[in-house]
């Protein structure tokens, strides 16, 4: 998504920017090579089929570089024309080292869709935010993405003061009688329910569930993990729906949630055939877009 490696200040490559771009140059930068072309042809889906807003559950660069992250801001445009708007979440990517988060860059390129409609519940900057979604659904977000400056660690964590807001916000009868979407980054499980690695999942996944456990009609949306997945954690009214990657070559996905009286339609969203810069929407109870 036009890297920009050349433009990063000397000061932020020692440690682990130097190690991930020099992995990115090595072969895995190729494998995003068309992501423009893929977020430009799911923009003109979601405007053929009318979505009312769209969430995105991070990683909108590969090493937090303001060259990277204004790219990404202009890609996504389209979705913040959104009737009912855009709702994105940093993940680990984006905040890649410390001096990203000092400096606030995700927050300078992305605001808009870190606004709430509740700010009394944040305890953590712009966490956790709460967008009401029309009169049938809400979002409820909070960021599970930190720096870790160590190359072969990239876990994250939810804070305790975003769960107890998490708690309360799905406490508000404004949004426990809505379709739920909570929104982090983080897997809180795997594809098959186990939890993730140590150095690769969410720190605190049991904690974070067991806030999840006020979801009464809703989701738990997360990332971070590359391959689409649904699962029904026991105990949970909240199925978890992974997104994988919208822009990983060979692997790209996403999901078209319909909420309505009733519950939600869960349908993939893939790469249409041949032309894999165009998507469609699968049948409802079609497999993962995978």
């Amino acid at each position: 998504m036009g890297l920009g490696l050349w433009r990063v200040p000397l000061r932020d490559w020692p440690g682990k920017r130097l190690a991930g771009a020099v992995n990115l140059l090595r072969g895995r930068g190729r494998r995003f090579r068309d992501a423009l072309p893929a977020l430009a042809g799911l923009a003109r889906l979601a405007s053929r089929e009318g979505a009312d807003a769209a969430v995105c559950t991070g990683d909108l660069s590969a090493l937090g570089t303001d060259a990277e992250l204004e790219a990404a801001r202009a890609a996504v445009d389209p979705f913040f024309q959104l009737p009912l708007g855009f709702v994105c979440l940093p993940g680990n990517h984006d905040l890649y080292t410390a001096s990203v988060l000092r400096e606030q860059r995700f927050e300078r390129w992305f605001g808009e869709g870190l606004a709430t409609d509740l700010p009394a519940l944040r305890s953590d900057g712009a966490w956790p935010l709460v967008r009401f979604l029309g009169d049938a659904a809400a979002v409820v977000a909070v960021n599970s993405a930190r720096p870790n400056p160590l190359p072969w660690r990239s876990s994250g964590r939810v804070p305790d003061g975003q769960l107890e807001g998490l708690r309360a916000a799905l406490a508000r009868a404004d949004v426990r009688d809505r379709f739920v979407l909570v929104a982090t980054h983080y897997a809180p499980l795997r594809a098959d329910g186990k939890p993730d690695a140590p150095l690769h999942g969410m720190d605190n996944a049991p904690a974070f569930l067991d806030a999840c456990a006020g979801v009464r009609r809703g989701m738990i949306l997360c990332g971070h993990i590359h391959h689409p997945f649904r699962w029904r954690a026991a105990g949970l009214a909240a199925e978890v729906l992974c997104a994988g990657s919208a822009t990983l070559e060979v692997r790209r996905a996403a999901w078209w949630i319909e909420v309505g009286p009733d519950g939600a339609e869960i349908r993939p969203v893939r790469p249409a055939t041949p032309a894999r810069d165009e998507w469609e929407i699968g049948p409802a109870g079609a497999p993962s877009p995978s």
